[in-house]
């Protein structure tokens, strides 16, 4: 047996140094074959089957070979190198790779992998152990390891070709294949082939292939310029919404002042009413609250740019008025323009109102970049996790709810003003755990399945997230029980971010699509309103002018441009968005000649300051105590800028047990308290206090 595998080694071998000898049109063969290989490969991981990608293949031949194409081209790169069959097996690895890493995510969420997700690495990172079990983790830990020294020992291995490398002849082959990949594209995209507007990124992989899919995610970032975009194009846009009709509610006066009520928007996570979907039975109603409400309220379907994950883009077009699907393929603005440009929203047309703006989240503040882009988008405060003192985890990790209602009254009683509260749930996040319920069980519920493995598996994912919806409809009647006891006048607006990211069935749905969520506005006086089912990016005009606000200059387009007979195409309306979009995010802000430009607001990380008021050491102990004001179980001791291990004791005091003190503190020592997240971030600092000091 070793003598037999002794020669297949040396065959093998024999045949790699053998290739190197080939002429270069023997090799472009070599390249058309793998690739090819490839693409079947890519396909099979990408559609989580091996007899899907040939279906896709037979019906989508041209797809297919367009996808073959790029490959081509990017194996033939390996043409520029001596160590070509390295080259080319790195290349090829790395495709390999993406293809895994979106075989693996889709075990897990309904959106493929696209670029976007390497901006999110820090992100992703937060949630590995949530969404992968020990042995998983140790897996693909061990994977990556395995697959770093294969690059390596592959490296060390693999010959050299002889002589030198026809840098002309590689160079043409490569331009050629370029110059295809680019020409097919365009043909594509003319004839409509192909599309480079991803209405929703899952099905756009399976139309279109992995390949150009990610491909195109890579390259296309941002909001391309438009091809007749200039200051006339701007001015005549800015010029026909000063013509759009005024708020079509007057406020109500008191003494002589408008009533400006508190506004509260909730987004909830994954939020959806699971007796929509056919083959999930419940024992009852799993949100008794909402849909009373959505009976006595205005409501109706909310469409959403996203599909089982996506929250913070359902967020951006809800908050801004702008169309997320105008960026690139699987983008998220939060996590690009909008950590440095500020933008248009509901905060920032408030704030000018007088209104003082504030965002929540019971997640990490980085998630999304939200720490940085909040700024951008006009809130003054962004009390996140890591600045809340009571909170409760599910059995899977996340934050629940019922923490939200104290938090969004902090806001409202922050100062005398009017408030908008934007707020963000986190506890109907996945994973949904298959083994077993994991929470308890207020509702039960029992899914469809094709075997009895299946059905039990679906049972428990489906049973833990319609509890958790259970929990949040809880949350909803106390905060409205809240608002309702401080007499106040509130408009509360209530809506799912997106369906969960669990496995449905084409056509699933009996009401709604997939695309789409519920929504309610709740308030203690009329607002005049019937119900109808609206797009995300529609809902800031369409809850400002219902309270009597002018809105901002998107909110002006959509009541200009958008024509709301069914079936219209809105051909100039998504023309005007385009226009307007680029030029106030990337372009050269024409706009602003005619409102007032916005500008990033000095942020407060959580609303009231954390502050240090004594130090003191227990000699006896050898223990340090901290006092002061505002602490959580995120806040750490720094002495002299180097964090030291903090016991929590309450929100008043902070402790360095005997076991972490160092040194007995000095004179003159600084001490202060930095709130770090869970990935070590710092994300603000009380102030300084000398050691001795009064």
């Amino acid at each position: 047996m070793k003598e037999k595998l002794g020669k297949l080694k040396n065959k093998v071998g024999q045949t790699i140094r053998s290739s190197y000898e080939l002429s270069i049109w023997k090799w472009l063969f070599i390249i058309l074959i793998v690739s090819i290989l490839e693409g079947v490969i890519l396909e099979m991981l990408g559609r989580r089957s091996l007899l899907s990608p040939f279906v896709f293949i037979l019906h989508n031949p041209i797809v297919f070979i367009y996808n073959v194409l790029i490959l081509y081209f990017t194996l033939s790169i390996s043409l520029l190198f001596k160590r070509r069959g390295f080259a080319m097996g790195l290349i090829f690895l790395l495709w390999f790779a993406v293809g895994f890493i979106n075989f693996v995510l889709l075990g897990y969420r309904i959106t493929p992998f696209s670029a976007i997700d390497f901006i999110m690495f820090s992100d992703v990172i937060s949630m590995f152990n949530i969404y992968f079990n020990f042995w998983q983790r140790i897996s693909i830990i061990v994977g990556i390891i395995v697959f770093i020294i294969v690059i390596v020992l592959a490296f060390l291995k693999i010959p050299k070709i002889k002589g030198k490398v026809n840098y002309v002849q590689g160079s043409i082959v490569v331009l050629i294949s370029f110059v295809v990949v680019y020409t097919m594209t365009v043909l594509a995209l003319e004839t409509s082939i192909i599309s480079d507007k991803f209405t929703n990124l899952g099905t756009a992989y399976k139309s279109y292939g992995f390949v150009y899919c990610f491909a195109n995610s890579v390259i296309d970032q941002g909001i391309s310029k438009p091809e007749n975009y200039s200051k006339a194009e701007v001015d005549s846009i800015m010029n026909d919404i000063s013509e759009v009709k005024p708020p079509y509610r007057k406020f109500q006066y008191k003494n002589n002042q408008k009533v400006k009520p508190n506004i509260i928007v909730i987004q909830l996570e994954s939020f959806i009413d699971i007796g929509r979907v056919n083959g999930i039975t419940t024992d009852k109603e799993s949100i008794p609250n909402f849909k009373k409400y959505q009976e006595e309220y205005p409501s109706g379907f909310l469409t959403v740019p996203a599909i089982g994950a996506g929250t913070a883009n359902s967020e951006f077009e809800i908050i801004t008025g702008m169309n997320s699907k105008i960026f690139g393929a699987g983008e998220y603005p939060y996590k690009t323009v909008l950590t440095t440009t500020p933008c248009e929203s509901m905060a920032q047309i408030l704030l000018r109102e007088g209104y003082g703006t504030h965002a929540i989240h019971n997640n990490k503040a980085k998630f999304y970049s939200r720490d940085e882009s909040y700024a951008n988008l006009g809130f003054q405060t962004f009390t996140s996790l890591e600045y809340m003192l009571d909170f409760e985890r599910t059995q899977t990790g996340w934050a629940k709810d019922n923490c939200l209602p104290t938090e969004i009254i902090k806001a409202l009683d922050y100062d005398e003003e009017p408030d908008f509260v934007f707020t963000i749930s986190v506890q109907g996040h996945g994973r949904y755990p298959k083994s077993e319920l994991k929470c308890e069980e207020h509702v039960h519920v029992e899914a469809e399945g094709e075997t009895e493995e299946e059905t039990e598996e679906r049972s428990n994912q489906f049973g833990y997230f319609v509890n958790q919806c259970y929990e949040m409809d809880e949350m909803i009647a106390d905060l409205k029980n809240r608002l309702d006891e401080r007499g106040e006048e509130y408009v509360l607006l209530l809506y799912g971010d997106h369906i969960p990211s669990l496995s449905f069935q084409e056509g699933q749905f009996n009401r709604g699509a997939e695309n789409q969520t519920e929504y309610v506005i709740i308030s203690n006086f009329d607002l005049d309103l019937e119900d109808r089912d609206i797009y995300a990016y529609e809902m800031s005009d369409y809850l400002l002018r219902a309270i009597g606000y002018k809105p901002g200059v998107m909110q002006d387009i959509h009541s200009r441009y958008f024509d709301t007979t069914p079936g219209a195409e809105n051909t100039e309306y998504h023309e005007k968005v385009l226009m307007t979009q680029y030029d106030m995010l990337y372009g050269d802000k024409y706009v602003y000649n005619y409102v007032d430009a916005y500008n990033r607001i000095d942020m407060r990380l959580g609303l009231y300051d954390i502050t240090v008021n004594s130090i003191a050491y227990n000699a006896y102990k050898n223990s340090i105590t901290i006092k002061g004001e505002n602490f959580t179980e995120f806040s750490t001791i720094l002495i002299n800028d180097e964090r030291q291990n903090t016991l929590f004791v309450d929100n008043n005091t902070l402790m360095i047990l005997p076991e972490d003190v160092k040194d007995m503190p000095k004179v003159g020592d600084q001490f202060c308290v930095a709130q770090v997240d869970k990935n070590k971030h710092e994300l603000s600092r009380s102030n300084i206090k000398a050691y001795g000091s009064r």
